[in-house]
Formats: structure tokens, sequence, C-alpha cells
């Protein structure tokens, strides 16, 4: 077998973790939030891919402990389509380049520096969806997600269901903000801009 195949093998083998009534679930409310949120205009579309491939990135890591490289590269896919539905300007280009960046860069140098530190389809997956959401939201998102998994993790410790070494699935909990901060994160903007 050729490595091409065997790649092509992966890809749709690793998709299966996916399929899971937690997948439907999620991509039921996902849909459902991204038409209250925006109503039915064309970005409402976009959004609702957008939480529909984050919920199964999540679905895939709480089944099987790994975000498939598919979901990452459609949720690339994805980033480069929304770039010719919204307007394109230099200033949208740099942010998406620098939320692509913002969370995946540390995340990266973290899992070099600490073994266990994130799994790669972690940091591909915030990769992909920081160039969807672009600087703002994916700062947002990431302080979103590590605040929740941060109490989930001290809840565990606690309550000694996991000991310090043991992984927590992450990409739930990045899943989780990046689609409050496609929801929401414009608004949350605003109101730190108002505050400030």
């Amino acid at each position: 077998m050729t490595t091409d195949k065997k790649q092509t093998n992966k890809l749709i083998k690793d998709m299966g973790a996916v399929f899971t009534p937690v997948f439907y679930i999620f991509g039921i409310v996902a849909v459902a939030s991204a038409i209250i949120v925006y109503g039915f205009e064309l970005i409402t579309v976009l959004i609702s891919f957008f939480l529909i491939l984050l919920a199964a990135c999540a679905a895939s890591d709480i089944n099987k402990g790994i975000v498939p490289d598919l979901l990452c590269i459609l949720l690339a896919v994805l980033a480069v389509i929304s770039f010719f539905v919204e307007t394109i300007d230099l200033q949208s280009i740099v942010s998406r380049i620098c939320g692509a960046l913002v969370m995946s860069v540390p995340m990266l140098i973290a899992a070099l520096l600490i073994k266990g530190g994130f799994g790669g389809g972690d940091i591909k997956m915030m990769a992909a969806a920081g160039l969807f959401l672009g600087l703002d939201r994916t700062i947002i998102a990431g302080l979103i997600a590590f605040f929740i998994a941060g109490i989930y993790g001290v809840y565990i410790l606690l309550t000694k269901k996991k000991g310090a070494r043991d992984n927590i699935k992450l990409a739930p909990y990045l899943a989780l903000g990046c689609a409050f901060s496609a929801l929401f994160g414009s608004v949350f903007m605003e109101i730190l801009r108002l505050k400030i």
C-alpha cells in the first residue's frame, strides 16, 4: 500500500470517532444557536458549518481522544471560504493570520517543552479555528476554553477522579470557547471596549 493510500485510510478511519450521539446533539444545538444569533443570512451558514466542525472535534476527542486531521483541514478550508464572504482587506487578513498563530504557537511550544502538554490535534484545531475567527475572537476563545478547563481540572483533582499526571481532553473546551466566540465574540469585544 502506498503512503498516500495509508494517509487517506487514516484520515477516513479517524473520522469514525466523530459520529456519536454527542456529535448529533452538539450539532443540532450549534445550528439552532447560529440561527438564533445571526438569523437567516449567508453568515449563518458559515457559522453553522464552523460550529458543526467544532462539535465533531469535541465528540471525537471525547470518544477516542483524537482530533482527526480531516476536521482541521475542513476548518481551514471553511476559514478560507469565509474570506470571500466577508469584506477582504489587509486588516482582516492580518487579524486572521494572527488568530491562527496566537493560540496555536504557544500551545506548540508548550507541547515541545512539556511531555503531553497539548496534543497535535488540539494545536491544529486552534490554528484552523483562529484562521476563521481572527485575532480578537481567538483570544476570547482561548481565555474561555482554558478558564473552563482549569475549573474542571481543579474539580477532578479535588474529587480525586484523576491524578495530576492524567490528561484532560482539551478539544471539547477549545470547541466551547471557539463556539462562544463565534456567536458572541463581537458583542463581548464591544462590552470590553465600553468598559475601557
